[in-house]
């Protein structure tokens, strides 16, 4: 049996939420945990299909093939990625900011959104940071506090900037898993999309089930689920190339790879 990795956060619980429910069987082991776990063990082989980063992907399109039809997306604020800061952003000029250890798009995106005020990065808590970036419930979480003078929503600051979705995360499987077991990962594939497709009418219970302990109430979380974007159309793969064209730009990749879809049998 294949090994499909799960994020265990909210944002990517109305592509499996079927499938943990029970109304849609998976041929597939799932395997949870944090994406920079995913990245990590589907890059080594740990894993044979997972939920990725979407800088993963950029970073070793060599190793992958992306399913189609699945992506965390948005279209604008994203409400879970957020630079909470201390001052205004551009009283940020050559200040620190804390980065989050679990995130390779974000981290990535953030340097592009901040890069003309030539602030430093810097990992790990008494930094003597200004800013900190947070991703996935840890930033819901400082949100809902209200106790920051300022909060940055880096989709909303992406969009401002180019027009375009920005494409936070795919669904991967490894070429080689792909090439030997066609078949299985169609249907593993066929069943995320199923689910991805059952998730319209079920937001609200979905939501009043798993909001405690990340937001103040169910209808925050309802609101919350139902802005992402789960698809992967033209503007969204339009968005993807762009983000890795200023990665290119700020040397953090090589060069813009395509996506490189699994193909219909």
């Amino acid at each position: 049996m294949l090994r499909l990795g799960i994020i265990d956060v909210l944002n990517v619980l109305p592509v499996y939420w079927a499938i943990l429910e029970g109304q849609v069987s998976v041929p597939a082991q799932l395997i949870k945990g944090r994406v920079t776990e995913l990245n990590e063990k589907l890059n080594q082989g740990d894993l044979d299909l997972s939920v990725i980063s979407s800088f993963e992907y950029a970073k070793n399109p060599h190793k992958y093939y992306i399913l189609p039809d699945l992506s965390v997306s948005a279209a604008g604020p994203v409400k879970s990625i957020y630079l909470f800061s201390e001052v205004a952003l551009d009283d940020l000029q050559g200040q620190k900011i804390e980065l989050t250890a679990f995130s390779l798009t974000s981290v990535h995106l953030v340097q592009f959104l901040l890069q003309d005020l030539n602030v430093e990065f810097v990992k790990g808590q008494g930094s003597g940071a200004r800013a900190t970036l947070l991703i996935a419930d840890e930033a819901i979480q400082r949100y809902y506090k209200k106790s920051d003078p300022y909060v940055y929503d880096l989709g909303a600051l992406w969009f401002q900037k180019t027009g375009l979705p920005f494409v936070f995360a795919l669904w991967a499987v490894r070429r080689e898993v792909w090439e030997s077991n066609p078949r299985e990962v169609q249907e593993i594939h066929k069943a995320l999309v199923e689910s991805k497709a059952l998730v319209g009418d079920q937001i609200e219970k979905m939501a009043k089930k798993h909001y405690q302990g990340v937001f103040p109430d169910a209808k925050s979380c309802e609101d919350y689920l139902a802005n992402l974007h789960y698809e992967l159309t033209e503007p969204y793969i339009q968005g993807f190339e762009l983000f890795q064209e200023k990665m290119v730009t700020l040397g953090k990749l090589d060069s813009v790879s395509a996506i490189n879809f699994t193909k219909s049998l």
